[in-house]
């Protein structure tokens, strides 16, 4: 146990000291994601200002009051004669006015409804004109056409849907969730494994590289020994990167999403987040066991990293389960990595199952047993530890 702790020591230290591998792989993750998402909620959440110019050839009183209804300080109705409709175009063009509406004569007087029905057919037609090639055009004329298709539907329709009765039976914490339990198990993983790649191929490939490896290699410490401190170690430092990106993510994703983040704390108990911590613990030992191993094949720091690429791309595969599907099966808990995406993802959506969490870290630790064993195996081998 002593040497496992000398070993440990030392892979602090060297990690500690530094200073430029402490900021890229602490601070500056969970500190960039949470600016970012910040700034991206901040935009996507603030009320648009834009206000939309339409001229309107024969103005539609009903029409003025969808808009009214739907808020019309969102687009300008400015009156407009037949005989302008060209001048009105070369004005959209030039971007001047955003969009042009030309009614038919008496159109209000035809949206009522005691008249017979129109023949098909002959239904009177409102022409919008727009510049598709500017953003404000566009989009006052995708308003415009939404309020149309309001009105159409009011005149025309034979029943209503959720008129008085009806609607989503979701609350607002289960479509939160839902949401949570889709994303953040993905963004988990892919946190969880970069914070491994920044770490574990310098702590065993970096020290073959260098020739420093034989030094360890040659002192009284069991194989063992060392590659239980050295994945010991190594997780510890993946788990504290993976920490500062996760915090990052879960400061910044209430605001992502319009909320705060009192609720998204108290939407979960206790033992949920024990829970959590419990399977990104079982994950990133895990993952640091699968790239030390392929850091002891590699004869290089860089051809370590070609290596895990590979084991990358599945992994992010598998982290996108968690918005694809999900799956009651046990047996499925028994699979490595999927079972800590699945598991997540039901504690964020508040299914979660204690049975499904004994079985998924009951085989990781099976899976790291085996893997550290046959890390020793390597690390016993001359052939892979000098490149013979």
């Amino acid at each position: 146990m002593k040497n496992i702790l000398t070993v440990i020591s030392k892979e602090f230290a060297r990690f500690f000291r530094d200073k430029r591998l402490v900021l890229g792989t602490l601070i500056l993750p969970g500190l960039f994601i949470f600016v970012l998402y910040t700034l991206m909620g901040s935009a996507f959440n603030s009320p648009s200002e834009t206000v939309y110019t339409a001229k309107v050839v024969n103005p539609s009183s009903v029409f003025a009051s969808v808009l009214e209804l739907a808020g019309g300080d969102a687009m300008t109705l400015e009156d407009a004669d037949a005989s302008q409709i060209d001048a009105i175009k070369e004005e959209i063009s030039a971007g001047e006015t955003d969009l042009l509406i030309v009614f038919p004569e008496n159109f209000d007087s035809l949206l009522d409804p005691s008249l017979p029905p129109l023949p098909v057919g002959s239904a009177p037609n409102v022409e919008l004109w727009f510049d598709s090639s500017s953003g404000s055009s566009a989009s006052a004329y995708n308003f415009a056409l939404s309020l149309l298709e309001t009105m159409e539907e009011s005149v025309s329709n034979r029943f209503d849907v959720n008129l008085s009765a009806g609607g989503d039976l979701t609350t607002v914490q289960e479509a939160v969730t839902s949401y949570y339990a889709m994303l953040l198990p993905f963004l988990i993983l892919t946190f969880l494994y970069s914070g491994c790649m920044g770490i574990a191929p310098e702590s065993i490939a970096g020290e073959k590289e260098r020739g420093t490896i034989a030094t360890l290699l040659v002192t009284p410490i069991k194989r063992s020994e060392l590659v239980v401190g050295k994945i010991v170690s190594l997780s510890a430092l993946s788990a504290l990167s993976a920490i500062s990106s996760f915090i990052g993510t879960f400061l910044s994703m209430p605001k992502l999403m319009g909320g705060n983040i009192g609720d998204m704390f108290s939407a979960y108990s206790a033992g949920q987040y024990v829970a959590l911590f419990a399977i990104m613990l079982s994950a990133v030992l895990l993952i640091v066991s699968l790239i030390s191993i392929l850091s002891a094949l590699a004869k290089s720091v860089k051809e370590a990293s070609t290596f895990a690429v590979p084991l990358m791309i599945v992994v992010m595969l598998v982290g996108l389960s968690s918005m694809l599907f999900t799956t009651g099966n046990p047996a499925a808990y028994l699979i490595p990595v999927f079972n800590c995406v699945q598991v997540m993802s039901a504690i964020f959506s508040m299914q979660f199952s204690a049975v499904n969490l004994l079985i998924t870290l009951g085989s990781n630790l099976v899976y790291i047993a085996l893997l550290v064993y046959v890390l020793t195996r390597m690390f016993k081998s001359e052939r892979v530890m000098f490149n013979r």
